[in-house]
């Protein structure tokens, strides 16, 4: 194989690797942006402008992509509980759709030094993506560090019993205190919530301690409760049996009063009438009845 040969194959493999990484370069160039989301471009290290939904071309070591630091937290079960995962990533496309941060759960102190275990989850979407990027280095972890510190700020004010009863009101305390913060880094808020409110185990405990004493003692209460309706039915019943019998008594006392005043004053009428009779009899004789009683006796 002559020289000739040998530079003829050199500079094919060369001009085929040109070839090849020119190709490599201006197919990278190319971006396809999905709807519903864009992509931020620096030309020369300076914002230039936002790429929307559709096929853009990019000026090779021109222009550049400026992705956004965002986190997502995953938990993951296991006998021994959950193990929380944070996986970093630079997200070159930016969606615009509503998400849901899952927050990792925040340990929050009561006013009255109770530890509780808060799991706060935010529903949002990316208002504006220049400040998403521009304005903050880690937008998930500074939303994290912000929704940690004004819980700590609006649970610490309140005691236990009403952290557990007040759910809703914390969620609008805590949407009203960080809207505005996450508005200046573009990001809107549409609803906060507190998934979990849970004491530690030894609150728990000592809780479930505490209500099985309260029920005990609500048991005892209605059996005491029960106890003394019945004696008082009881006595209730008792007295009511011995009015009636007093009653019936009283009622057979004077049904028998008048009855013998009854018999008496007929027995009186009878023997009034007999004289009557006795002395319409005697009349004509003369003789006076009560003479004549007096003489048969």
């Amino acid at each position: 194989m002559s020289l000739d040969t040998f530079d003829y194959v050199g500079i094919a493999s060369l001009v085929t690797v040109l070839f090849i990484c020119i190709c490599v370069l201006i197919s990278s160039s190319f971006v396809v942006v999905k709807n519903r989301s864009c992509v931020v471009v620096e030309r020369f290290g300076r914002f230039s402008h936002l790429l929307q939904p559709g096929l853009h071309f990019l000026t090779p070591w021109v222009d550049r992509i400026r992705p956004l630091v965002w986190r997502n937290y995953t938990y993951e079960l296991s006998r021994a509980g959950a193990t929380l995962h944070i996986d970093q990533k630079n997200e070159s496309h930016i969606d615009l759709r509503e998400n849901i941060l899952d927050l990792p759960l925040q340990v929050v102190i009561t006013r009255d030094n109770v530890a509780i275990n808060i799991h706060p989850m935010i529903l949002y979407h990316i208002a504006s993506p220049l400040r998403a990027v521009y304005e903050i280095c880690d937008l998930s972890q500074a939303v994290e560090k912000l929704v940690q510190t004004t819980l700590r700020a609006i649970v610490g004010s309140m005691g236990l019993d009403d952290t557990l009863a007040s759910r809703e009101e914390i969620n609008r305390a805590l949407m009203q205190k960080i809207a505005n913060v996450c508005i200046n880094w573009g990001i809107e808020l549409h609803k906060v919530e507190l998934l979990e409110i849970n004491p530690m185990k030894d609150i728990m405990r000592a809780m479930h301690e505490q209500l099985k004493a309260e029920r005990q003692r609500r048991a005892n209460i209605i059996a005491a409760h029960g106890y003394r309706e019945v004696a008082k039915t009881s006595v209730e019943g008792q007295a009511q049996a011995q009015l009636a019998l007093a009653t019936g008594q009283a009622r057979r006392r004077v049904i028998t009063s008048s009855a013998m005043a009854q018999s008496k004053l007929e027995v009186m009428r009878a023997e009034a009438e007999a004289v009557k009779i006795l002395a319409e009899a005697l009349e004509p004789f003369g003789i006076e009845p009560a003479l004549y009683n007096l003489a048969l006796k």
